[in-house]
């Protein structure tokens, strides 16, 4: 536990950390232009790194993509955070913002959207509204 009571994020194991921000993401991800905007930003932030990739291995130029694709999604994704009542937990480090952005956009996004809680948040707006 860190100083404040809170998981220190920086000890955990990565494992550890997807298990930690899949409990977090149900919450902090009800708002429907957040959701909306997931479905666009984060398959930008995978295709920006599959760039990071091409671009070593294949062609150089794909590196030139690969940080807008990057950087274009993180800001999406900001925003939309930022239109949540219940907000994520404040990055702890550079080393906690890494780690958890890896964490969500490769693992808990792809698990959040087929179970059906993305549907199922999104849906809980349309009653709500």
């Amino acid at each position: 536990m860190a100083q404040d009571g809170s998981e220190d994020r920086n000890a955990m194991s990565f494992p550890e950390l997807v298990s930690w921000g899949w409990r977090i993401t149900p919450p902090t991800h009800k708002n429907a232009t957040n959701l909306l905007i997931h479905l666009f930003a984060v398959p930008l932030f995978v295709i920006g790194n599959v760039l990071v990739i091409a671009g070593i291995v294949f062609n150089s130029w794909f590196l030139l993509a690969a940080p807008l694709c990057i950087v274009v999604s993180l800001a999406l994704q900001k925003f939309g955070h930022s239109l949540e009542q219940t907000q994520a937990p404040a990055f702890l480090s550079p080393r906690d913002f890494l780690r958890r952005m890896y964490a969500e956009q490769f693992c808990n996004f792809w698990r959040f959207l087929p179970s059906g809680q993305w549907q199922a948040s999104f849906k809980a707006r349309d009653e709500s509204a």
